[in-house]
Parts: structure tokens; C-alpha cells; sequence
């Protein structure tokens, strides 16, 4: 294992693989389900596209219960510049709703302002939003987020970008499905991992300097 982040007092690891899509079975749907927009699979790229104001996602199959961190490159087709998103701790979408359900969704890009975030679905009443972090077209990059324990965090290019801790994190085992997604916009996605994040507390302090 190799430290890949690090946020206030706790390092986080990537640990075990637990999931590793290259994108080169352009079969999706051993794999995803998808509830919106046109996705496709060529040369190790997955490309989702939805032309309507709203949003589209596709969500594994499979669950992922416990800690868990995505790891995985993204960009932005020009001339969009927004929502490169992804999901995890999902239950799915909701079909009657025509919505997304239960979940944390988080990106790139969003919220109609080019913020970079992270927010708990379906009340939004839990969110950590930055404008400092406005997204570029046709720049890659590298994104690593997930939960672990109470703990929910989003790096870029190996830097921390957002953390928020929710005292009351979801653990219902249905909500267990990761996902990706874009709203209103065109992305790729390619090199998608789930991986067991491994945590723990490191004693910080500082040494004086007068």
C-alpha cells in the first residue's frame, strides 16, 4: 500500500482493489446501469453524454460496502466546462422520482457556478462546496474521493479540495453502489478503481519557530 493522501489529522491508503474497470469491454452493462444520457466505450474511454438540463448517471452493479476511495481520470469535453460527476454510498436511481436516490454526488464543475463538491442526496442539506477550484474543458484529471467512517473526502491531482465529516453517514446496505455521471454536459471518463480506504489518525503538531 502507498499513501496517496492526506487530510487534517488522518492519512489516507489505498488498500485493497476492489474494482477495476479499463473500459475496454464496451459491454456496459455487465458492469453499469445506466438511467440517462448516451454512454459508449471506445479504446479505454468511457464517454457519457446528456444534452437535456439534467443530469445522467450510471451506477455499478455491484456494491461496495464500507470504506471505500474512487480513483479514476476525468475530462471535460469542450465547450463544456461542467459536472464531472460521480456518486458512491448510492441506492440507484429512483425511477419514479426520475431522479436521482438516496447517496453522496459530488464533481466538478457543478452547481451552476463551477463549483467543486460534494452534497448528501436527496436533501442537500449536507454539503462542502468550493469555488476555488473552477473546472477547465479539456483538461484531465485525476480524481480520488470516497468514505471512510464518518469521513468523506475529495482530492484532485493528488491534492485535498474538500473533506466534511456527516454525523449521521449513510449505511444502509441497498446504498452501497458507486457511480459516474455529468449533468448538461459532455465527459470521459477512463482507468476507474474502487479501492478499500485504509485510515488512520496521525498526532499533528507544530514546532516552534521563535
Amino acid at each position: 500500500m502507498c499513501v496517496v493522501l492526506m487530510a487534517l489529522n488522518r492519512e489516507i491508503v489505498a488498500g485493497e482493489l476492489l474494482f477495476h474497470d479499463d473500459f475496454t469491454d464496451d459491454d456496459l452493462s455487465s458492469r453499469w446501469e445506466i438511467t440517462g444520457g448516451e454512454w459508449t466505450v471506445k479504446d479505454g474511454v468511457l464517454e457519457g453524454i446528456y444534452r437535456e438540463n439534467a443530469g445522467g448517471l450510471i451506477y455499478t452493479t455491484r456494491l461496495f460496502p464500507g470504506d471505500i476511495m474512487l480513483d479514476y481520470y476525468g475530462l471535460l469535453v469542450a465547450p463544456c466546462c461542467n459536472d464531472l460527476n460521480f456518486t458512491f454510498r448510492a441506492i440507484g436511481w429512483d425511477y419514479k422520482t426520475g431522479d436521482a436516490g438516496v447517496g453522496y454526488i459530488g464533481g466538478l464543475g457543478g452547481w451552476w457556478k463551477n463549483r467543486a463538491g460534494i452534497e448528501k442526496y436527496p436533501e442537500c442539506r449536507l454539503q462542502a462546496l468550493t469555488e476555488l477550484f473552477p473546472a477547465e474543458s479539456e483538461r484531465e484529471y485525476h480524481i480520488q474521493t470516497g468514505i471512510a467512517d464518518d469521513f468523506i473526502f475529495l482530492a484532485v491531482d493528488g491534492k485535498m479540495i474538500v473533506t466534511l465529516r456527516d454525523p449521521e453517514p449513510i449505511t444502509a446496505a441497498e446504498c452501497m453502489r458507486v457511480g459516474l455521471g455529468t449533468y448538461c454536459s459532455h465527459a470521459r471518463f477512463r482507468d476507474f478503481k474502487i479501492y478499500r480506504a485504509v485510515v488512520s489518525e496521525k498526532d499533528l503538531s507544530y514546532t516552534p519557530q521563535f
